[in-house]
């Protein structure tokens, strides 16, 4: 029997301060209390809010649930696969504890921080039960909960008559491994549970019920679920758009940085307009700190270059450089280039704005066969069917590469102003599937079906005519170490920590 919850909280203390390692901020005026349409361990969630139409179109949405047990809460976890429902967001949630109570709070990821609605609470009924087998056991449907960097909840019912000794335990490893490790549950007829601890963050686990009975071991379908990842090193919080695989997370304990998410004004894919790219911006260096950016082939057209220079409208007019003009022996050098977004003429302007622009030096980097652009025009060959992801980045330190190529910190007269910081490396952190055709997202991969490295060259014109090799390969964890950014986070299982320079014809 279904049952409709859209109560408020009475006699729990919540703190609904903060879920995960992201800044949330009440704003209960901007949603209706979440109803909770529930049929037995399986929930259907939706909220209604009073945002304008649109505005929640390409923004981060979702609800964040955890158990009521002994009238405590536990730990939050966010719903995997929230959509925008119109002005309102709806979710599904599944293989929940039966007869329990939840909390339950719809959010949404603004510019201005993570706000909520009010939290409301709703009880499961009783699990389904899968139909009696005389002669084996059964088995509902597996599913985990409460999924975080190194812990989950296993849940699956389990039907099963017999009164002879038999043994009932969920098995679970590494999707990649090929042992398994073992939680026995008590034997019965009813719903089977596990906690799980010490798993291994970013890792994909597979799993299954199983009983040992009369000489053979019966077991329910496999399932899996992916622990979050650990970020590596620097700002780890959650990226703003969880379905965009390039996102580094906002930090939002740094105000000199200023963040723009730009959309293709003329492109749509799935019915939303496509992202462009994002740019995080430094205002004390003048200068884009990084550019994240999907590479397709559906980005490339006939559009000619427009050499439309001019200013970001989403950052700060103030923070730019105010000129078409160069100096300190550089030019304007693209993050996101020009030739990568050839679609239209309007997907083409945005990636003139100065925010995509770097003091670049003009004889022997930012030239032909400079270093840069053979560097670029690598990486254009890398590009694949399934979508290559790019983070462009900027460093502001003193800096040698591994061909001993070095550059130290200096301000230039660039574009008007006397004070831009000329970037002393840049690098391309990239991540796409090996096979390139595989027809899956890079967010349903496993490690093994992923690579991703960093390119990391210093701003020296000495550089011109070197060709690209693994002396200038990274792997992405030491780029976070090295930066204090976070790279590739909502991909849980990008081999952030390893590359193999084969993979990338080094």
């Amino acid at each position: 029997m279904k049952k409709i919850f859209a109560f408020l909280l009475l006699g729990l203390t919540v703190a609904f301060a903060s879920c995960g390692d992201e800044k949330t901020e009440t704003g209960t005026d901007w949603f209706l209390t979440p109803v909770a349409e529930v049929n037995g361990t399986t929930v259907g969630l939706s909220c209604q809010t009073r945002f304008g139409e649109g505005v929640l179109e390409n923004t981060s949405v979702g609800f964040s649930y955890a158990a009521v047990v002994d009238n405590k809460i536990g730990a939050f976890a966010d719903v995997a696969g929230s959509a925008v429902d119109g002005t309102g967001i709806a979710a599904t949630l599944t293989g929940l504890q039966p007869e329990t109570s939840y909390v339950v709070f719809a959010y949404a990821g603004l510019s201005t921080g993570r706000v909520q609605s009010a939290g409301a609470v709703f009880k499961t009924g009783q699990d389904d039960m899968p139909d009696p087998d005389p002669e084996r056991p059964a088995f509902g449907t597996p599913a985990a909960s409460g999924v975080t960097k190194t812990e989950a909840t296993l849940s699956c019912t389990f039907n099963f008559e017999d009164t002879a000794d038999y043994d009932v335990y969920f098995r679970y490893k590494p999707a990649s491994s090929g042992s398994y490790d073992r939680v026995n549950v008590p034997t019965g007829t009813g719903t089977k549970t596990a906690a799980l601890t010490g798993l291994t963050p970013g890792t994909t686990y597979e799993f299954a019920l199983c009983a040992d009975w009369d000489g053979q071991t019966y077991t329910s379908a496999a399932a899996t679920f992916t622990t979050s990842s650990d970020g590596g090193g620097g700002n780890t919080g959650s990226a703003k758009y969880s379905g965009w695989p390039e996102l580094v997370p906002e930090d939002k304990s740094n105000s000199d940085y200023h963040y723009a998410y730009h959309l293709c004004p003329d492109l749509s894919v799935g019915g939303h307009k496509a992202r462009n790219y994002t740019v995080c911006f430094s205002a004390k260096h003048h200068c884009p700190v990084w550019v994240a950016a999907p590479r397709h082939a559906c980005y490339e057209g006939d559009a000619n270059r427009t050499d439309a220079y001019g200013k970001d409208p989403i950052i700060l007019s103030s923070i730019q450089y105010n000129s078409k003009s160069r100096g300190g022996g550089c030019n304007k050098g693209h993050m996101l280039g020009s030739a990568e977004r050839t679609r239209s003429t309007a997907i083409n302007k945005q990636v003139f704005y100065y925010t995509n622009i770097a003091p670049q030096y003009s004889s022997g980097y930012n030239t032909g066969g400079g270093g840069w652009n053979t560097l670029e025009d690598w990486i254009d060959g890398k590009v694949c069917r399934d979508t290559t992801y790019l983070v462009i980045g900027t460093y502001f330190e003193s800096y040698t590469d591994g061909y001993g190529m070095s550059a130290s910190p200096k301000k230039i007269s660039f574009g008007g102003r006397n004070d831009v910081s000329c970037p002393t490396m840049f690098y391309i952190a990239a991540l796409r599937t090996k096979r390139g055709d595989t027809g899956k997202s890079v967010l349903n991969c496993s490690a093994d079906e992923l690579m991703c490295v960093a390119f990391v060259r210093a701003h020296n014109n000495g550089l011109k005519g070197q060709k690209v090799t693994s002396r200038e390969l990274m792997s992405i964890s030491d780029l976070e170490k090295l930066t204090g950014h976070a790279f590739f986070t909502n991909v849980p299982n990008a081999p952030k920590s390893s590359y193999n320079p084969s993979d990338w014809g080094l």
